[in-house]
C-alpha cells in the first residue's frame, strides 16, 4: 500500500499527514507484534558494517550490534480482499482528490512566488543546498519565518547591575527553590554556573555525575564538603539513560522532596529572570497561583567566539535567536519549573510528567510572560507554541555551543563512535544563531563575580577548577589534531548563516526536525 500512496504523491496528488494515519488505521490488523529477530532480512544488511565497527570500538562489545537469533523470517500476513491496497486507496480516493485541490488553492492563494535571492547571503549561496534554498523562499512568505518583534523587553539596553541579595531563612523542613542537575566532564563552567543561580536565589542543588574524566566529580566533591549542594553519583545507571536514571533517584531525594519549587537544568541553561532585580522569588511572587513555569530556551550562538576561555559564559556570548522562531523544532524548546505540590509522578528532561488525576485541578501551568497556557500542556508537551510563546518574565538562556572548541569537546563527549560530519554540523546548524542582540543577563554580572570570588576563598576549589581548565585546553589541542574534528571545527566556523537560512537548512537537512 506504500508503493501506492508514493505513486499518488509522485503524480502529485496531496496527502496530509492526517489523512495519511486515518487510511493507516483503517488496514491495521489486530496480533502480536513484530518480533525484531524475525527481521534478519533487514539486519543482515549491517553485518559486515557492525563487525568494523565493534573491531574499531572495543568499549562497545563483542555482541553490542549483533542481532538476536531469527526464529523465522517476517511473512507479511494474508489479508481479507477487502484490504486489498487497491480497494483501500480507491475508498480514499475522492478525500485524497479534494484534499489535492483545496491545498493546491490554498497554496497559491498564500504563498506568492518568492525569489529566494533577495533573502540570501554569499555564505547561503555558497553552502546550502538546492531544497534549502526552495525552503528560503517558502519562510520568507510564510507565517514560520523566523523575526524579533514579539515582547516587550528592551534587550540591548544596558542597564544597571542587579543588586546582591542575602540567602533566604527557609522553614526547618523546607529546602527551598531547588536546582537539579546531571553533569558530565563540565569542570569550566561548574563555578560560574552555581554562582550565577546562587546570586538569583537558588537554595539547594542536587548534581548528579557519570563517567567524568576532567575533574568534575573533584569540583563537586569539594563544594558539597562547603555544604553548597549536594553531589550523587550516577556511574552505575541502569536503564534508557544516564539523565532518566538520575531523575528517577532525585524524586526520592529528601532535597527535592522537602523543597518548594523544583526545576532540572543543564550547566548550559541559565534561568534569567528578566523583570525587577532579576530573582527567582519575585518571579515566584509575580505568577502568583501557578504550579508549572515553561521556560522557553532562547538560543545562543558562539558569537564569534573560537577559544575556550577562563570567562563567564554570561558575559561572552551574547548574540541569540530571534524571539519568534517556530521551527525548527530545538529553539522553542523548554524546560520547566514547578511548585512542589507532588502533582506528578516523575520528572523528565524537560518537563514534569504522570500527572496524578486527583491533582488536575490543582495544575496551573503559565509561559515565561505568566500568562495560563492552554490546558493540554497538563499531559504533555516539551516546547513552546505560536499560542504560549513568551519570553518577558523570565526565560532560559542555553548556551549550548559555548566556544567553537567548547563544542568540539561537547560533539567528542557525548558519542561513543566516529564522529560523523553531517551528524555533527547538524547540531551546529541548529543552535549557533547569533542574529539579535540580548544583554538582559549580564545585568547578574557584579553579583556572579562576587558569588565566583566567594567560592574561589577555598584553595582546594580553586586548584581542581584550574586543573579542569587545563585538561579542557588539552583535550582541546588533542582534538585540533584529529582530521575528523579538525575538519568540524572549520565547517562550523565557516557557517556564518542569517535567521532564514539556518531555519531552512535545518528544516531541509536534519532529520529530527
Amino acid at each position: 500500500m506504500n508503493r501506492y500512496l508514493l505513486q499518488l504523491m509522485e503524480r502529485g496528488q496531496i496527502l496530509d499527514r492526517q489523512l495519511q494515519i486515518k487510511i493507516a488505521r483503517s488496514v491495521a490488523t489486530k496480533g502480536a507484534p513484530i518480533d525484531p529477530a524475525n527481521l534478519s532480512v533487514i539486519s543482515n544488511r549491517f553485518t559486515k558494517d557492525n563487525t568494523a565497527l565493534m573491531k574499531a570500538f572495543p568499549d562497545l562489545g563483542e555482541s553490542a550490534l549483533k542481532p538476536k537469533r531469527a526464529e523465522n523470517d517476517w511473512q507479511e500476513p494474508p489479508v481479507g480482499n477487502e484490504l486489498k491496497p487497491q480497494k483501500v486507496i480507491t475508498a480514499f480516493q475522492g478525500r485524497i482528490d479534494t484534499l489535492t485541490t483545496s491545498q493546491r488553492e490554498e497554496m497559491t492563494r498564500q504563498a506568492p512566488v518568492v525569489d529566494y535571492k533577495q533573502y540570501i547571503s554569499k555564505t547561503g549561496e555558497r553552502v546550502l543546498p538546492k531544497a534549502a534554498k526552495q525552503e528560503v523562499a517558502k519562510l520568507a512568505a510564510g507565517r514560520f519565518r523566523p523575526r524579533n518583534d514579539i515582547g516587550k523587553v528592551d534587550e540591548v539596553a544596558e542597564l544597571p547591575q542587579y543588586t546582591a541579595i542575602k540567602p533566604r531563612k527557609l522553614g526547618k523542613k523546607s529546602t527551598g527553590n531547588v536546582i537539579v542537575g546531571c553533569m558530565k566532564n563540565e569542570a569550566p563552567y561548574i563555578l560560574e554556573w552555581i554562582a550565577y543561580h546562587r546570586a538569583i536565589g537558588v537554595d539547594g542543588f542536587i548534581i548528579y555525575t557519570n563517567d567524568c574524566s576532567d575533574g568534575t566529580t573533584e569540583i563537586l566533591d569539594r563544594l558539597q564538603a562547603m555544604g553548597v549542594i549536594v553531589h550523587e553519583n550516577n556511574d552505575n545507571w541502569k536503564g534508557n539513560s544516564p539523565q532518566q536514571a538520575a531523575l528517577n533517584r532525585a524524586v526520592k531525594h529528601p532535597l527535592v522532596m522537602n523543597a518548594d519549587w523544583v526545576t532540572h537544568i543543564d550547566v548550559d541553561e541559565f534561568i534569567n529572570v528578566r523583570h525587577g532585580n532579576g530573582t527567582l522569588p519575585e518571579f515566584i511572587d509575580q505568577v502568583g497561583d501557578a504550579t508549572n513555569v515553561a521556560m522557553t530556551w532562547r538560543l545562543f550562538g558562539h558569537n564569534g567566539v573560537s577559544k575556550l576561555a577562563d570567562e563567564l559564559v554570561i558575559g561572552q556570548f551574547d548574540q541569540a535567536a530571534p524571539k519568534f522562531c517556530p521551527k525548527p523544532h530545538t529553539v522553542w524548546g523548554f524546560k520547566t519549573l514547578y511548585r512542589n505540590i507532588n502533582a506528578y509522578e516523575k520528572i523528565s528532561c524537560h518537563r514534569t510528567t504522570k500527572l496524578r488525576e486527583h491533582k488536575r485541578d490543582a495544575v496551573k501551568w503559565v509561559n515565561g510572560n505568566g500568562a495560563e497556557m492552554d490546558g493540554s500542556i497538563a499531559d504533555n508537551g516539551w516546547r513552546s507554541s505560536l499560542k504560549n510563546i513568551g519570553y518577558d518574565l523570565i526565560q532560559l538562556n542555553h548556551y549550548a555551543l559555548r566556544s567553537a572548541e567548547s563544542y568540539l569537546i561537547k560533539r567528542q563527549r557525548g558519542r561513543a563512535l566516529h564522529v560523523d560530519r553531517s551528524i555533527g554540523i547538524n547540531y551546529w546548524l541548529r543552535m549557533d544563531f547569533n542574529s539579535h542582540k540580548d544583554v538582559t543577563i549580564k545585568r547578574n554580572t557584579n553579583r556572579t563575580n562576587a558569588e565566583i570570588a566567594v567560592l574561589k576563598n577555598d584553595p582546594k576549589l580553586r586548584a581542581f577548577h584550574d586543573s579542569g581548565l587545563e585538561w579542557h585546553h588539552a583535550k582541546a589541542t588533542e582534538l585540533h589534531a584529529m582530521p575528523e574534528f579538525e575538519d568540524l571545527y572549520q565547517q562550523a566556523l565557516d557557517l556564518d548563516l542569517n535567521d532564514i537560512e539556518r531555519v531552512a537548512w535545518c528544516l531541509v537537512n536534519d532529520l529530527e526536525s
